[in-house]
């Protein structure tokens, strides 16, 4: 059996995902160096799996997907800021703990540095390994079960954020769906990690104003 034939057995491309998913708790390296790490596993584990990174759906932008871009990012931000944030929130008596994020409040090379390091790790890393690697390696053991795909997905993206309590990390649950279809329905990676990134610019923008409180401030209309 060739090292391919290996790599793309079902249980094999199982155990590639939950070794890759685990580097994010590796004592190792701290953030932005995590993902780093992460992002060259999956492209080398992608690599030797395939020969090439078509199952990660690197595609060029089209002129037309800059609207679509745009209207995801909005339907997002919107919905999630003034409706499921704080319904959340209301649900579970408490608002996300986004306290870890005090420390770019006011401070601007804090919050360029974080802002740089987000776009590395939460929107190429973090689309890399929980859409693009997650659901080639999930295909491989379910197939074509596409709402299956992006529940078992959106699971793995939510669970690094128990550390924002229980109302971040169901909110985190639902971005993970919201970004597993968009994955489905336009298949290119680069509209998720642009959308990813823009909402995570908005949420640091926020941060560095000292204005999360925006996220749960909404209660009131509920």
């Amino acid at each position: 059996m060739n090292l391919k034939v290996l790599l793309n057995n079902k249980w094999v491309a199982l155990l590639l995902l939950m070794l890759t998913f685990s580097l994010i708790y590796n004592p190792f390296t701290k953030f932005p160096f995590t993902f780093c790490i992460i992002i060259l596993a999956v492209l080398l584990l992608s690599y030797l799996q395939d020969g090439n990174f078509k199952n990660l759906n690197f595609k060029k932008i089209k002129s037309s997907e800059i609207k679509i871009i745009l209207i995801c990012y909005l339907i997002l931000e919107l919905s999630m800021d003034f409706i499921f944030q704080p319904l959340t929130s209301k649900v579970f008596n408490e608002p996300a703990d986004y306290s870890s994020f005090k420390i770019i409040e006011n401070n601007p090379h804090q919050y360029f540095k974080w802002l740089v390091n987000m776009w590395i790790s939460a929107a190429i890393g973090e689309e890399l390994l929980f859409r693009g690697f997650a659901f080639s390696q999930f295909r491989k053991l379910f197939g074509e079960k596409k709402i299956l795909l992006v529940f078992l997905s959106a699971i793995m993206f939510s669970l690094p954020h128990l550390y924002q309590g229980i109302s971040g990390l169901v909110m985190t649950f639902l971005f993970g769906l919201a970004f597993g279809f968009i994955y489905l329905k336009f298949n290119n990676i680069w509209i998720n990690i642009i959308v990813h990134g823009l909402i995570d610019t908005v949420f640091l923008t926020l941060s560095y104003y000292g204005l999360t409180d925006f996220y749960s401030g909404f209660n009131i209309i509920l």
